[in-house]
């Protein structure tokens, strides 16, 4: 499993730096997110996570850059993110059920497609999906007023390969300038946890509300700088 980790993140930041430099559009993209880790099992084959608790909503910005491949209809895009997550559980012990906090941060590089099933001069519903490394920058969890470093105690993993998919409406108010609502999820790679000292078996699973503006740079790479026309 690290060896295909590896192999994806090359691909994802190979595909970043390509945009980068070929790109025709910026996006900047703002929401809210929740998270809680799905089919959870532990060291010993149990699922000891309570999931009924209400998840909650962080915010999250994204950034990066889009490449017309068909006819303005499918898109390639490649990005970079900045995500907070509060997820409240509880583990089981016996009969009980105690509380659980984790307070995450993560630092990620997403990339994918774009597809206009409807495509409107100026109105569009587009599918899409995306494949994102991310990494984790710090965590807690607390309970019984115990705070754990999880970061930096080795409990809990530090990087996902996640698949992201979702639809969008995109209204298009000139030639320049487009914005969007965007509703997405995403789903981490299920596999025993690799960076950390405990075996655990989860998939991270994340549900976004977010909205959009994207600006074209076409004008802008195409512009002639110099005194002759």
């Amino acid at each position: 499993m690290l060896k295909i980790k590896a192999k994806y993140r090359f691909l994802i930041l190979f595909t970043f730096l390509f945009l980068e430099v070929n790109s025709q559009q910026v996006y900047l993209e703002t929401g809210i997110e929740n998270a809680y880790f799905k089919d959870y099992v532990n060291n010993k084959g149990a699922n000891t996570l309570k999931l009924t608790y209400y998840k909650l909503f962080e915010f999250f910005i994204e950034s990066g850059y889009k490449l017309d491949i068909y006819k303005n209809r499918l898109k390639w895009e490649s990005g970079i993110s900045y995500n907070k997550y509060k997820i409240i559980t509880g583990f089981t012990t016996g009969k009980e059920c105690v509380p659980l906090t984790y307070n995450l941060t993560s630092f990620g590089l997403k990339t994918g497609f774009n597809f206009a099933v409807i495509n409107e001069p100026f109105f569009k519903i587009q599918v899409h999906s995306h494949l994102s490394h991310d990494w984790l920058i710090t965590g807690t969890n607390a309970y019984n007023d115990v705070v754990n470093d999880i970061f930096n105690d080795n409990t809990f993993d530090k990087t996902f390969i996640r698949f992201h998919k979702g639809v969008s409406v995109e209204y298009i108010i000139s030639d320049e300038i487009a914005t969007y609502i965007s509703f997405s999820t995403a789903d981490s790679f299920r596999e025993y946890n690799q960076d950390s000292n405990v075996e655990e078996k989860y998939t991270f699973r994340t549900n976004s509300i977010s909205f959009g503006i994207s600006f074209s740079i076409n004008n802008y790479k195409n512009r002639c700088h110099g005194g002759f026309y």
